[in-house]
């Protein structure tokens, strides 16, 4: 998507106006495909934070699953950093709509039947809301999440980030599901502690780490002769800008196979913490 640099000696005052209110009113605006599908359709958006200004290109988004019988009404929700638009899906045959989750802005719900051929513009109903009056105290920002859960597998030797899918503390609202990464938006120095729990095979390992933009700032591993249910524990301290830096976990591990983080939520999750 790209902005248009006005000049009035081209177009008029009242042209321009119009312009700056379509690009306003139109951002992220939601609506079914021109020949409808079970996909529906996302237009370009904008999306500021702190001193980042972000351009979203048209995005489509589904396809949308028909429930097994009755209804079911999901939700269009878009990151509110990358904008990058995603469905959250409801409970069958609920009036209730799905929540929306830590880190997003709701864009619509859409409401799907067993019997649907295709989503149209009646099935959709636009909740946009693309700010937050939610405010952050620059000292009191702490979150604890994890895998929500779910056993998550993990390859043989591979570096793989954690789907940390919940946040059980979020003060701050810094936690964001659709990424699985802690982003803050106030910037200062993060106390951050990594927890992993596998149970590996004879001579097998584990091992965590903290990424700060899909970089590795530090990490921790342990191993065991006979089969055995470990904790890799790796902290460190990261700077953090508030604006586009963020920080994820990822898991290794050294088994004969693909093996799965265990899902307690004592056995992987990640805290992070303001400290200054």
């Amino acid at each position: 998507m790209s902005t248009y640099s006005f000049n009035p000696s081209e177009l008029s005052q009242s042209v321009t106006n119009w312009a700056v209110a379509q690009r306003i009113v139109g951002s992220f605006a939601p609506h079914a495909q021109v020949a409808p599908g079970m996909k529906i359709i996302v237009d370009p958006g904008h999306l500021f934070a702190g001193t980042t200004l972000t351009e979203v290109d048209t995005q489509v988004v589904g396809p949308f699953a028909r429930p097994a019988s009755g209804f079911r009404i999901d939700r269009v929700v878009i990151d509110r950093l990358s904008g990058e638009a995603s469905v959250v899906a409801g409970s069958p045959n609920s009036v209730t709509p799905p929540n929306i989750p830590d880190g997003a802005l709701p864009v619509a719900r859409v409401f799907v039947q067993d019997t649907a051929s295709a989503i149209t513009d009646a099935d959709i109903v636009d909740e946009r809301a693309l700010s937050d009056l939610k405010q952050v105290t620059s000292g009191n920002v702490v979150c604890r999440a994890n895998l929500n859960g779910v056993e998550q597998p993990i390859p043989r030797q591979v570096w793989t980030k954690v789907n940390l899918a919940a946040a059980s503390l979020d003060i701050g609202g810094a936690f964001h599901a659709a990424t699985n990464s802690f982003r803050p938006s106030v910037a200062g120095l993060y106390e951050i502690y990594a927890q992993t729990n596998m149970i590996v095979q004879p001579n097998g390992s584990l091992a965590v780490a903290i990424q700060k933009n899909g970089v590795m700032t530090s990490t921790s591993n342990v191993s065991a002769p006979s089969p055995y249910s470990l904790a890799a524990v790796c902290m460190d301290v990261v700077e953090l800008n508030g604006t586009s830096d963020y920080v994820q976990m990822a898991a290794h591990q050294n088994n004969p196979s693909t093996t799965n983080l265990l899902s307690m939520s004592y056995g992987t999750f990640m805290i992070a913490k303001r400290i200054g």
